[in-house]
């Protein structure tokens, strides 16, 4: 399974640093710390679903009662330029990957996160799967156990299920890794259905983190596929912006 590799190079061509290690982060001249502005930010981060990027939308309602009392604007006033000069980096940069990816259907799904949204765009209309969003606050679902867990670094980890034609998997964030703005990291995946091989590829990217994991089902025509994972950061660090979990009956 080498075309993550080149996926991986076309991560590179685009320049995404946003949670490298060397992410230069303002703290003694800034008069409020990065981890503070950071956090009120990522409220702000809205998703252009045409163009596939993010920006920030002061006039988000981010709750019930900044709908009577506008007060994204005053949070937003109170933000150190210097952290918001590196956020917005960290934001552009995610936002030209994802982008490029769509625009060039270089993989089959782009997967769009912010803080309260999590939007699955199909970019391959002949993709081998259909990959959905499920629902977080369904209470009663029951979910298929887990049976392995991939750290998303820079070093492709890899994890085989056979005869499954329907799979989950969670993605579990870690903000400190990333500095709690931009990440991305690619799935790969190569089926074998009835002896016939096909290749998926996923990117999951976004801004800041969600406090519930977000889960995902992933279907197959074939009851009896083999799905062969590999997953590998976009981040030129051994650092571990994530978690992938992998579950299936």
């Amino acid at each position: 399974m080498k075309r993550i590799h080149i996926l991986l190079m076309a991560l590179v061509a685009l320049s995404i640093q946003g949670c490298q290690d060397d992410f230069d982060v303002p703290s003694e001249q800034a008069s409020r710390s990065y981890e503070q502005d950071a956090e009120v930010l990522n409220r702000f981060v809205d998703i252009n679903k045409t163009t596939h990027e993010y920006y920030i939308n002061p006039n988000k309602r981010t709750t019930a009662l900044s709908y009577i009392t506008n007060d994204g604007a005053e949070e937003l006033a109170v933000v150190n330029s210097l952290n918001l000069d590196v956020f917005q980096q960290s934001v552009d940069r995610v936002s030209k990957q994802s982008g490029q990816f769509s625009s060039n259907h270089g993989v089959d799904y782009v997967v769009m996160m912010t803080s309260n949204e999590v939007y699955v765009s199909r970019t391959k209309s002949d993709s081998p799967i259909v990959l959905e969003s499920m629902n977080e606050n369904e209470a009663t679902r029951s979910y298929y156990p887990r049976t392995a867990s991939l750290k998303v670094t820079d070093s492709e980890k890899e994890y085989t299920v056979y005869g499954s034609g329907d799979i989950e998997t969670s993605i579990e964030l870690f903000p400190q890794a990333y500095k709690n703005a931009g990440w991305a990291f690619l799935v790969s995946c190569e089926m074998k259905e009835n002896g016939n091989r096909q290749m998926v590829n996923v990117l999951f990217c976004g801004v800041g983190y969600r406090m519930i994991a977000p889960r995902f089902a992933w279907h197959a025509d074939q009851s009896d596929t083999e799905w062969n994972f590999e997953v590998a950061s976009s981040c030129d660090s051994t650092t571990t912006i994530a978690r992938l979990n992998i579950s299936h009956p």
